[in-house]
């Protein structure tokens, strides 16, 4: 009784969490719309500005559904009222409840919100305003469009926000042979369906976002974090050309899974993840009570045919599905996602993909990433910061967090931002980048925050949107100095709303900012975002590529052999990307006494 009870209150934590309290009325005379699939009523928003709330940009994923190409939506009689926030996609707690996982959210989910200015039905018909198509974050298994808030932003900068949704983790991402033999369609043989809701509801914007007041010819996707690994990888999708024309990727990352390493067993002649899908369904039918072992499990499976196993998944009820995932502490869960399935990503990584311009939808693109990234991780650790009261925190060791917060986080520079800058703007690509700096949070029972938490990971969304999940988050972007802070938000706002509206952030003296001069391989200026405590708005030559990474973790006196063989397996091969790992440098640190393996999973 108790687990349920905690379980049933967690939830509800959630919910307030993520949906923010919103009363909605709808506006008859000037947010009515009319869509392909029939008409929508939206409301005013506040900051003179019209949202739509929950509009269908396809068929809910269920049933036969689950694990297929997603299918356009069913039109819909009268008037649908767009005024509820969508349900969050089916996603696993993000910690265990006495050891276990549970789940909540819908499988569906996919649908997307519209903001504009506020104008009438006319107005809109006659209107074309740049459409900004936000992409959120949550490592491709937790989050939701709904923690995004940008009524401030398609106010003030005049353009249509939209944020959509898209299936998650396991229901998301799923490679299986089983499916490949049972599919109906080429697309149906693809293991990211996720990637193909994107597509979706790109391809709803092209036929539908006019009626809101925004231009089809000139859209921009944007996302942060997991939502910018699906930008990173969007440029290489074939289904995706022509549906976007810029991208922006905000503490982004290259990485793909070979089809492989998604899919086969750990003990395969090629091996696959700990965690792969086949791993998994071995776990799900243990989880089950069908075999009593892995060993059992794997001999069931192999037994199966396609088209018993795809009955035996599509069987499961949504929330028995997380019986069998791999957890990853307490943000979610391990699965492959982004995937090289030869249908929706080539079979090759995005570097091999983006050196041939023939291969990938050559768009301008700002790319970035936050000085402090990992310290939103670091900050959570119980060898390096110390809880008290279950409240307050202080870092035990400043010298070593500040140290590994720099290796960890330079790692997130040069996989986002220098190295596929230099790739892709070799091949033609318009390229813009920057690096967020700000950290000016106050100091507040003794603990400095600003050295905690810094320029962590996910505080940019906060400047854009004023809000989000992690400004829930205790004083995570509390601003010591609230006018620097909103001096910072309206620059990155004029920035990005400049690109989406021209192709070119801008600045000079028509913003009253600096200007951002582009990235070339022969001169990689990069903008500096901060605020006035920082230095403020400065552009700068700064950049991390993976040998300077290398080189000062080969020459760095404070390391320990241990600590260094752990940051070389921790930066080039766990924490984010593998593009850069070579197992000859690794031997020649003096690490043949540290198996690589005792350093997977989170530092």
């Amino acid at each position: 009784m108790l687990k349920k009870l905690i379980v049933v209150l967690v939830l509800v934590a959630i919910s307030a969490f993520g949906y923010r309290t919103l009363t909605a009325v709808k506006s008859e005379d000037t947010a009515l719309r009319k869509l392909d699939a029939g008409e929508v009523v939206g409301f005013d928003s506040g900051e003179d500005t019209l949202a739509w709330l929950g509009i269908p940009f396809a068929r809910p994923p269920v049933g036969e559904l689950r694990w297929r190409a997603p299918q356009p939506p069913r039109p819909w009689d009268g008037v649908r009222e767009a005024l509820k926030r969508p349900p969050y996609c089916r996603q696993a707690l993000p910690f265990s409840v006495f050891g276990s996982t549970f789940s909540f959210g819908e499988e569906d989910c996919l649908y997307l919100n519209v903001w504009s200015p506020r104008m009438d039905p006319e107005q809109a018909r006659n209107t074309r305003l740049p459409v900004m198509v936000w992409i959120h974050g949550g490592a491709n298994t937790l989050g939701g469009s709904s923690a995004a808030e940008p009524s401030r932003f398609a106010a003030e900068e005049g353009v249509i926000v939209v944020s959509l949704q898209y299936r998650l983790g396991i229901l998301g991402w799923f490679s299986h042979p089983a499916f490949r033999e049972t599919a109906t369609s080429e697309l149906d043989e693809t293991s990211n369906f996720a990637l193909l809701d994107m597509v979706a509801a790109l391809q709803w914007v092209q036929a539908n976002i006019g009626a809101f007041g925004g231009d089809a010819d000139n859209v921009t996707i944007f996302g942060q974090s997991a939502g910018a690994f699906d930008v990173f990888a969007l440029l290489a999708v074939p289904q995706a050309t022509g549906l976007y024309h810029k991208a922006i990727a905000q503490s982004g990352n290259i990485s793909t899974v070979p089809r492989a390493r998604a899919e086969n067993y750990l003990d395969d002649p090629d091996p696959g993840l700990s965690y792969s899908n086949r791993e998994y369904v071995n776990r799900l039918l243990v989880a089950d009570g069908r075999a009593a072992d892995r060993s059992e499990a794997k001999a069931m499976q192999d037994a199966m045919s396609s088209a018993q196993l795809v009955d035996y998944l599509r069987s499961q009820s949504a929330g028995d599905l997380y019986h069998g995932v791999t957890r990853r502490g307490n943000f979610g869960y391990f699965t492959p996602t982004n995937i090289r399935d030869g249908v929706v990503l080539p079979e090759k990584s995005l570097l091999e993909v983006y050196r041939d311009p023939q291969a990938q939808n050559p768009v301008p693109l700002i790319i970035g990433s936050n000085r402090d990234e990992y310290k939103f991780w670091l900050s959570n650790s119980d060898d390096l910061v110390e809880t008290r009261f279950g409240l307050w925190k202080s870092i035990r060791d400043p010298a070593r967090y500040d140290r590994m917060s720099a290796y960890l986080s330079d790692q997130w520079q040069v996989v986002g931002v220098s190295e596929p800058a230099r790739v892709l703007q070799r091949a033609g690509h318009p390229v813009y980048t920057y690096r967020l700096e700000w950290a000016e949070q106050p100091h507040r029972f003794g603990v400095d925050e600003s050295r905690l938490y810094g320029a962590a990971h996910g505080i940019e969304v906060v400047f854009l949107f004023g809000a989000d999940l992690v400004s829930s988050l205790p004083d995570y972007a509390r601003p010591g100095e609230p006018e620097s802070w909103d001096r910072l938000s309206r620059a990155m706002l004029r920035y990005w709303a400049n690109f989406a509206r021209t192709g070119e952030p801008g600045g000079g003296e028509g913003d009253g900012l600096p200007r951002w001069q582009p990235w070339t391989v022969e001169r990689p200026m990069k903008m500096i975002l901060d605020g006035v405590a920082g230095g403020g708005l400065r552009m700068t030559g700064d950049n991390v590529f993976a040998a300077d990474l290398k080189q000062r973790l080969r020459n760095d006196p404070a390391l320990g052999a241990g600590e260094r063989c752990e940051l070389y397996a921790q930066l080039f091969l766990y924490a984010l990307s593998t593009e850069f790992w070579d197992e000859d440098e690794y031997e020649g640190l003096g690490c043949n006494a540290y198996p690589v393996e005792d350093f997977e999973g989170p530092i």
